[in-house]
Order: structure tokens, then sequence, then C-alpha cells
């Protein structure tokens, strides 16, 4: 099998202009039942680690787009249900969440500042950047096919991780995906996804 090296820092400052997210570039012994310690960061033993790479180290926040039956157009415009498998977005992913609340000001006469009054929080928007780089069992190219698939859903995406679950996000829309270019790393396709958390409500008629 040929050797497959990345330099995500490099990678990452090409793509986005920003350091990578946590990456360690050793295997961790399976055997070894203490916490391995590398720089800076704590890393627990695999069997203890909920999702490893194809390298053999540990995933520190695995992001999944969990299977289903979802909706989406044909060429022809009509809707139809696809079912899709579980998919892990690549391991070199960063996340990042905002949310604002829905604040109504109103000023006070003869007197400095405004009275607040919240009426609710709008929802998380959520931008996921990362790379899809080849891999043993999957290409670059091949995993950017299978992530066009999920973002061409007329539909909510359920999702599951622990980036996500700290805020009670279930699910999320994806409004937009850009796929830029690398200069000179044909095997590398970064790409970026703005989307939104979604909520089910449930209404009860009485």
């Amino acid at each position: 099998m040929a050797d497959i090296r990345y330099n995500l820092s490099e990678l990452f400052q090409l793509a986005f202009g920003q350091n990578s997210p946590v990456f360690i570039p050793q295997s961790i012994n399976p055997t070894q039942r203490n916490g391995v310690e590398f720089t800076g960061v704590n890393v627990k033993p695999d069997e203890e680690t909920r999702c490893m790479s194809w390298l053999g180290t540990p995933i520190l926040f695995p992001i999944k787009f969990k299977k289903g039956t979802y909706n989406t157009f044909t060429v022809d415009g009509e809707l139809e249900e696809i079912r899709l498998s579980d998919f892990y977005l690549p391991p070199a992913t960063l996340v990042d969440f905002r949310r604002a609340k829905n604040v109504t000001k109103t000023n006070v006469l003869g007197d400095t500042g405004t009275v607040k009054e919240i009426f609710g929080f709008d929802d998380w928007k959520v931008r996921i950047k990362g790379l899809c780089l080849n891999e043993p069992n999957s290409t670059a190219y091949e995993q950017l096919q299978e992530l066009l698939q999920w973002e061409q859903l007329s539909d909510n995406i359920n999702v599951s991780g622990q980036l996500f679950t700290d805020k009670e996000i279930n699910s999320v829309v994806i409004e937009s995906i850009e796929v830029p270019q690398v200069q000179g790393k044909p095997n590398v396709i970064p790409f970026t996804i703005n989307a939104v958390s979604d909520q089910i409500l449930e209404l009860t008629i009485e």
C-alpha cells in the first residue's frame, strides 16, 4: 500500500487560512491502559475512544450524518425518498457554532440605555470546514461525491457528535456548500458547509 501522509497544518492554512484541528500523527498502543500524553493533549487508549481514523489515531470529535430515509428532488422536479447510510465527515474537520438571541430593545425616555425583552433564541448557525483526503478505502473525490449526496437533500439531516449534542442540536439543514481548490494539491479537496440547526415542533390541537 502506498505511503499516504499529509501535513494537515499546511493544508488548512492553504485552504482556509487557519491552523488545523488537533491531529495526532502516530498510532496509540491498544494495550496501553493509561492515558497517552501528547503536547497539550491527553488522549485515551483505543478501547476508550469512540472513533478511530484509518491511521489508528483517535478522532476526538467525530461528526456523523445519520442514516435514514430523506427527501430529495429528481431531475424532473418531483419529490422522492432515498435511503442513505451513515456518513462520517472526514477526520480533518472543524466546526464553528454561532447563535443569536431574539431581543427587542425599547428606548427609555429621559434616561440612558434601553429596556431589553428576550423572546427566545435564533437557530444555531453551523459552519463545517474540512478536507477530503485520499485514504486506503476511499479517495478524496469519492468522499466529496458522498458529501454532495447529503447536500442535495431537500430535508433536515439528523446528526450525532458531542459538539452537537452538547448544544442540543439533533438535526441541521444545509444552506450552502463551498468546494474551493488548493493549487498544486490534486488529491486534497477542501469544503465549507453552512448550515442551521433544525428543531422538530409538535403542535397539539385541542
